[in-house]
């Protein structure tokens, strides 16, 4: 039997690739602005930041142990202890014969006195102790600035792989959408149909399936397409109620540059996270340097004025030396010992760990880089061919030559050619972007 298409047929023509949706309240953003927004507003990139930057103060802060330090030190007091008084008269220069009386001694008034004291300490680092705990705290720093550069490139990468996830759900969504408008077309034309005795209640009946079909994939990409935005917006640190739409498509595929052993060889040159397990494993050496160092002494010149007074009258003096503090036993010298060349150890392995792991990751990446762009090649066209099969397929319906049941295939065909096409040139960027991660380049 010979059934006209009508307004099924027309909106099919034009609305499996073509066409927009509206959209609501929602910021439009390009993968630019998503990853400018990111590097301002991430909580885990910000928290990397300021780590670096603690670690970096505390470098500088071991490192200022070298410098002088001054200090002042004043207090006002009154006392009838004898001992006190009698050496705050001495220190004040107000010490007459009459206080050498026993009875004054042993009994003394109370006396009111305001004693200040200006010191100042200049440690001598004379075995590099200081020095070598600044080496360690500085490649701590170091380890630190790398970390939070590695993760940096990280959050990078997973803004482009959410953004791009993102734009592949709405757009996935929009071509659901078109074709059941296109399926509630049908429908609609096949009804009145049956109603003129033009068509059989069978081919309702499948009609009916699939716009039902229709609507549940639609339901499946809606969710799909709210957990992409919201995941993007997480990464962007926006604040709750805001979403980013992507505006951007993937770019044309290129072909891949370089070969597996180019792109490892650049990321053990310059990936970040190499960078930081180095530092720390310097940090480490400097630790166990520093321990070997701990038994010897702690050397450092002072000299003082002081400025004592009891009420009018007072006596400035002042003192000079050089100390020596010498911890000839020390019971927990040892094991801090054995923790730092533990340390140490761990420090070696995990940088052996990290080129290892950077070496998988690259090729892990490559070859995804080359799987994805086969399968892009295998599913580009493939939008224009279903399209094309579909309005085929329509005139030999029209015909007679096929049945309905042809049609729907032929259209769930056209439609998964667009979804693949789609989604093949997705997985192409996401699996470029997670090579130039792999590499440090991101």
């Amino acid at each position: 039997m010979r059934v006209r298409g009508g307004a099924a047929a027309v909106a099919l023509a034009v609305g499996l690739l073509g066409g927009s949706v509206a959209r609501g309240q929602e910021v439009p953003v390009t993968l630019a602005e998503a990853l400018g927004l990111a590097e301002k507003a991430n909580p885990e990139l910000q928290a990397s930041v300021a780590r670096a930057e603690a670690q970096a103060a505390r470098a500088e802060a071991v490192n200022g142990m070298k410098w002088p330090r001054l200090g002042l030190e004043t207090g006002w007091s009154g006392s009838n202890l004898p001992g006190q008084v009698f050496a705050n008269k001495l220190n004040a220069g107000e010490f007459t014969p009459e206080d050498f009386d026993i009875a004054q001694l042993n009994d003394p008034s109370a006396l009111w006195s305001l004693n200040t004291a200006l010191s100042l300490e200049v440690p001598l680092d004379v075995f590099g102790k200081i020095g070598t705990a600044t080496e360690g705290q500085a490649a701590f720093g170091q380890a630190a600035s790398a970390a939070s550069r590695d993760q940096r490139q990280e959050i990078r990468f997973q803004v482009v792989e959410a953004y791009r996830q993102a734009e592949l759900a709405g757009r996935a969504l929009e071509v659901t959408e078109r074709a059941l408008a296109v399926a509630r077309a049908r429908e609609a034309d096949i009804e009145a149909q049956v109603e003129a005795g033009a068509a059989l209640r069978a081919d309702l009946l499948r009609a009916r399936a699939r716009r039902r079909q229709r609507e549940a994939e639609l339901a499946a990409h809606r969710g799909g397409k709210a957990i992409a935005e919201a995941g993007l917006a997480r990464l962007l640190g926006a604040p709750p109620g805001r979403t980013y739409v992507p505006t951007e498509r993937p770019p044309a595929v290129p072909p891949l540059v370089g070969d597996e052993a180019e792109w490892v060889a650049r990321a053990l040159d310059q990936r970040p996270l190499l960078e930081a397990a180095r530092q720390k494993l310097a940090g480490a050496d400097a630790m166990t340097k520093g321990e070997g160092k701990s038994i010897l002494p702690d050397l450092g010149a002072f000299g003082s004025l002081y400025d004592n007074r009891i009420g009018a009258g007072g006596a400035q003096s002042w003192a000079v030396g050089v100390g020596l503090r010498w911890s000839i036993f020390d019971s927990p010298r040892s094991k801090r010992k054995a923790a730092a060349l533990a340390e140490q150890r761990a420090a070696e392995q995990e940088v052996r760990a990290a080129v290892d792991g950077v070496r998988f990751q690259v090729a892990m990446a490559y070859r995804n880089a080359l799987t994805a762009r086969e399968q892009h090649a295998a599913a580009a066209g493939g939008a224009e061919e279903g399209r094309e099969a579909f309005r085929v397929m329509q005139e030999r319906r029209k015909a007679g030559m096929a049945t309905l049941t042809d049609e729907l295939e032929t259209e769930t065909a056209a439609l998964a050619a667009v979804l693949e096409e789609i989604r093949a040139a997705a997985q192409v960027a996401i699996a470029d972007a997670a090579l130039e991660r792999a590499a440090g380049e991101i």
